[in-house]
């Protein structure tokens, strides 16, 4: 009985290590993942207002522009902020710092040991962090795009669960109004 239960356990650590390395591996992906599902909790709400006026594709199209410029224009202000506030706080050790590399220069050490490579480097890795980002940011923007687009569809899937009891837990805003599309389609049905 006992080594039943030692090996319930070492089975149990063995599947949360690889859980946990699978997790580590995957993170290049989950990242993009859980933002675009916080980002699309947020602009759902938007794109289901516009979608009860104008078609699907149209609401979509608005509602990410709305969101990358509100993005964008975000991370800028934060971004200027954070530098002016750092400005300010660190001016006296800028200085100094300055006063230092002036007299680094004016020492001829400048001519004497300056490398390219130094240069490449630095433009290499700063290459490397835009691309990067970048990337995050348009696997991120591809996953709300498709998520927004499927938001209905889940509601529905929600809707029909055999469990009443989790459908109004799981969606609440599961009730939804038709889309400006459907009402075309029932009033030229009806017509």
């Amino acid at each position: 009985m006992a080594a039943g239960l030692e090996l319930k356990i070492m089975v149990g650590t063995m599947a949360a290590v690889a859980v946990a390395v699978a997790a580590n591996q995957a993170a290049s992906v989950f990242a993009p993942l859980v933002l675009a599902l916080f980002i699309i909790a947020i602009v759902w709400p938007l794109q289901h207002q516009l979608q009860s006026r104008m078609p699907e594709l149209i609401a979509l199209a608005i509602a990410v522009i709305v969101t990358v410029c509100l993005a964008f224009a975000s991370l800028a202000v934060w971004g200027f902020g954070r530098v002016g506030r750092t400005l300010v706080t660190d001016a006296v050790s800028y200085q100094e710092l300055y006063d230092n590399v002036v007299k680094w220069l004016d020492g001829g050490f400048w001519a004497e040991h300056f490398n390219v490579g130094w240069l490449l480097r630095a433009a290499q890795q700063i290459t490397g962090r835009i691309n990067t980002t970048l990337s995050f940011w348009l696997i991120a923007l591809v996953y709300v795009v498709l998520g927004l687009l499927e938001v209905e569809d889940i509601c529905r899937k929600i809707e029909a669960l055999d469990n009443r009891d989790a459908a109004p837990v799981a969606a609440p805003a599961a009730k939804h109004k038709p889309t400006a599309h459907k009402k075309r389609r029932r009033r030229s049905a009806s017509s």
